[in-house]
């Protein structure tokens, strides 16, 4: 038996948390906690969609309008809705061609109207009426791999980094939004005097001047002027970091390759390692506060923790 790869988590205020399926070999592509990740239940199964996919995203709303995104098993970008809790699914059809051989690996809202649909570097497309219409939109300049925003203001930005033809990074900045979207400004982010380049698997900001961005071989970055300049943070992990948890009062946690789990009690400028007590690769997570929270990856693995991470107990699933 196959067993899942969770890729993304989300949870709602108050409850409930969703997190997404990726191998595509499992029945199960998003499953649904409401107990902070002891207990999982089905909420959307391949089998019953008419093209099944492997889901990379996910962002709810609310506990009954939601949206998934991935990729089909032809390589074409995939977006379904449910306002049903995930009882029924439909296909986004505005992005129709559009997202042909674009897988879409992240969708992210604002508010209640104003969200986005990242296409790896590919395609970006926007929507200002809770997802029912999307537009497509070009900026020079942003070849977008993902959006982080501040819940509510419609302040934000979008990371992008320029590749070349065999995926080696040639630039990375960050594009500041005031307005959700409707005007993006580049910053040109530097990096010890340099033009920033380095590969960026997550990035997050508490406010408009601080933030920090992980990524491969324990990368951990920090900024106090909104992404213009970064310094080096020491992570003490040589593994790939993949997903970052911000918190309110400057708290963090990242999580990625052997089991790492890192946190921060004072906005990314010093780290410190979780025990785990498991190997395998994380990739995402939720907490509702510093105590409790669970993190999910490769292999099924799903950890939930009601003590700051002092103890972790494995989940259930069923």
């Amino acid at each position: 038996m196959t067993a899942p790869l969770f890729s993304d988590a989300q949870l709602l205020p108050g409850g409930p948390a969703f997190v997404t399926e990726a191998s595509g070999f499992t029945d199960v592509a998003l499953w649904r906690t409401d107990d902070l990740g002891r207990r999982f239940v089905p909420v959307l199964r391949r089998s019953g969609l008419a093209d099944p996919a492997r889901l990379y995203g996910l962002w709810f709303l609310d506990p009954r309008c939601g949206f998934v995104c991935g990729e089909t098993d032809d390589g074409d970008g995939v977006l379904l809705r449910t306002d049903d809790g995930g009882l029924s699914w439909e296909a986004v059809v505005d992005l129709g061609g559009q997202a042909a051989a674009v897988p879409l690996t992240q969708v992210v809202f604002a508010d209640d109207r104003r969200g986005f649909v990242v296409g790896a570097g590919e395609a970006f497309w926007r929507t200002e009426d809770g997802g029912r219409r999307w537009r497509r939109i070009e900026v020079a300049g942003l070849a977008a791999y993902g959006v982080f925003l501040l819940d509510g203001t419609g302040r934000g930005w979008a990371l992008s980094q320029q590749v070349d033809d065999d995926y080696r990074i040639l630039g990375t900045q960050h594009f500041f939004t005031g307005d959700a979207g409707a005007n993006f400004t580049p910053l040109g982010d530097r990096l010890e005097g340099e033009p920033l380049r380095v590969d960026v698997s997550a990035c997050a900001f508490w406010d408009e001047e601080t933030g920090v961005l992980c990524g491969p071989d324990g990368l951990l970055l920090r900024t106090a002027d909104g992404a213009r300049t970064w310094e080096r943070r020491p992570s003490g992990v040589e593994g790939d970091l993949n997903f970052l948890v911000p918190l309110p009062a400057g708290r963090a946690w990242t999580l990625g390759m052997g089991g790492t789990l890192l946190r921060t009690d004072d906005a990314g400028r010093n780290w410190r390692r979780v025990p785990t007590g498991v190997t395998d690769e994380l990739n995402a997570g939720a907490f509702a506060d510093p105590d409790r929270g669970f993190v999910v990856g490769n292999d099924g693995i799903a950890l939930w923790t009601a003590d700051g991470g002092r103890t972790f107990q494995r989940s259930v699933f069923g």
